[in-house]
């Protein structure tokens, strides 16, 4: 096949809408529901905030990487409910905390999705339990589910069964993705369903040989040619569809589920 041609990935904030907080250093309260939401914190004097409504499709977009303790990508807010934002090692804590409360109480704990924009990069954080929804046996458990960032990644699945789980529903660019050794019994999930031209459950490549992945609010007609939500090149093996399995719910999140084509997938 001849080689993918990505186009602009740069851009972080496609299809959410940015909040940024403002630098008042007083307590201001800020609403995510409905929409996804990105809220921008800068370098400076912000306050302790609150947000609100925040679910799993919101994001919160830091100017610097948020201190992980263990270094594992999970980043859990104190036993008073706060997260401290601008804390740079155990013993020495910043100026500003929040505290997130969602549908069903506290957010408690935050995943690292990467990092990347410009003049400057911002360090991106989602609620974790929509990576650990899909630590469930049908899925393979934890050490066969896997999530890139927001960043150019290269993502192997060989070595059994993998689930990949692609967070479109942020409303965030996820970067130009290279996958290598998808096949049977390997699954993307995504958190917003994939536009597919043909309406039977096929959902095929552009002629630059990438999926253009659709954004938070996906599917659009327009996802072809814009990739809101990023894009991907299958590459060995060159995979140019995928087929849309069915979707299930977990912990009040839906997931579109999709697999390479079989003997039974119809051409496009």
């Amino acid at each position: 096949m001849a080689d993918p041609i990505f186009r602009d990935n740069s851009n972080l904030i496609t299809t959410a809408s940015r909040v940024d907080i403002t630098l008042n250093n007083t307590s201001d309260v800020y609403d995510a529901s409905g929409a996804s939401t990105a809220f921008v914190f800068k370098e400076g004097d912000a306050g302790d905030d609150t947000l609100t409504g925040f679910g799993s499709n919101d994001s919160i977009l830091n100017y610097k990487k948020i201190f992980d303790g263990n270094g594992d990508g999970f980043i859990q807010f104190g036993a008073n409910g706060e997260l401290d934002i601008d804390r740079t090692s155990r013993k020495k804590a910043g100026n500003d905390q929040i505290q997130v409360t969602g549908e069903n109480g506290p957010v408690t704990e935050l995943r690292y999705l990467g990092s990347k924009g410009a003049p400057g990069d911002l360090h991106v954080y989602a609620n974790s339990a929509t990576l650990k929804n899909l630590w469930i046996s049908e899925f393979g458990g934890r050490a066969n589910v896997m999530e890139g960032t927001v960043g150019n990644d290269t993502i192997d699945f060989g070595g059994g069964n993998k689930t990949l789980l692609i967070d479109n529903a942020l409303g965030l660019n996820l970067g130009q993705d290279t996958f290598t050794n998808f096949g049977a019994g390997d699954k993307i999930v995504t958190t917003a369903k994939l536009f597919d031209n043909t309406m039977n459950n096929v959902v095929g490549f552009g002629k630059n040989f990438v999926l253009d992945v659709s954004g938070a609010a996906g599917p659009l007609p327009t996802d072809p040619k814009t990739g809101p939500g990023g894009q991907i090149d299958f590459a060995t093996p060159d995979v140019q569809q995928i087929k849309f399995v069915g979707s299930e719910v977990h912990g009040g999140v839906t997931y579109y589920i999709y697999e390479a084509p079989d003997a039974s997938t119809p051409p496009l």
